[in-house]
């Protein structure tokens, strides 16, 4: 196995993120939390030498659903058009996806199929409670795109990975 090309998402060991931008993430997914809906964001940034530099919280339009089933959104493709558009615009990177739970904070087999996220290396964060509790990223489920497969990230490794400045 070939080592991952510096400067792609694969390659990324350690995540800088601004307080601002956790706030943020926080904040909408708990907006949408009273409501009694999950809510989603994508952080997005730039990578240098192994390090992804979130830059940005973008928190895009998204349908909520409530059914007897359960809880769920989708974006529409209009949306992810916009988002691939600005990205390009900007020459930002889609670095994670952050969505809330009404419970605990697993990655469901509908987070598994419909990820916004699908470059190798990518990062999905599923925060539980819609989001009440802590803003700690360690307190969260943490998966990583791995060949194809969204791969649990142990706790000890999130503590490493992810810098709050």
């Amino acid at each position: 196995m070939t080592s991952p090309r510096l400067g792609t998402l694969a390659a990324v060991t350690t995540v800088h993120l601004a307080r601002t931008v956790l706030d943020q993430t926080v904040d909408a997914l708990r907006a949408y939390g009273r409501s009694g809906n999950e809510g989603f964001a994508l952080w997005l940034g730039t990578i240098t030498e192994g390090v992804a530099h979130v830059e940005r919280c973008f928190v895009p339009e998204q349908n909520s659903i409530q059914n007897e089933t359960g809880v769920g959104y989708f974006v529409d493709t209009q949306t992810l058009f916009a988002l691939n558009r600005y990205l390009s615009e900007r020459k930002l990177r889609l670095i994670a996806q952050v969505h809330s739970h009404p419970t605990e904070a697993y990655h469901s087999s509908t987070d598994d199929a419909y990820a916004v996220v699908t470059t190798e290396g990518g990062f999905s964060l599923v925060v539980p409670f819609f989001a009440r509790g802590a803003a700690r990223i360690p307190a969260w489920a943490v998966y990583r795109l791995r060949q194809g497969r969204w791969v649990a990230v142990p706790t000890r490794d999130v503590e490493r990975t992810f810098v709050v400045q």
